[in-house]
């Protein structure tokens, strides 16, 4: 198993991206999915649920910089 990218490298390559709003746009809508499918797992990894909300927190504020709407996301 793979590590996962870290959220500075993350935000490093949605905004080096040729275009970064369609990056953040998939984020917002894949990363809380994600989120829910890992907790739903019979004995879900606490680490891997922290990395990912560290990663959507980043991405919205990217949203937020960028008057990209988040679709009433919380944070």
């Amino acid at each position: 198993m793979s590590s996962p990218i870290s959220t500075n490298s993350l935000k490093k390559l949605i905004l080096k991206s040729d275009n970064p709003r369609q990056k953040i746009e998939l984020l917002l809508r894949t990363l809380p999915y994600t989120i829910e499918v890992e907790q739903a797992r019979e004995e879900p990894n606490k680490k891997v649920i922290d990395g990912l909300i560290q990663k959507l927190l980043m991405v919205r504020a990217l949203a937020r910089k960028n008057n990209i709407p988040t679709h009433g996301l919380i944070g």
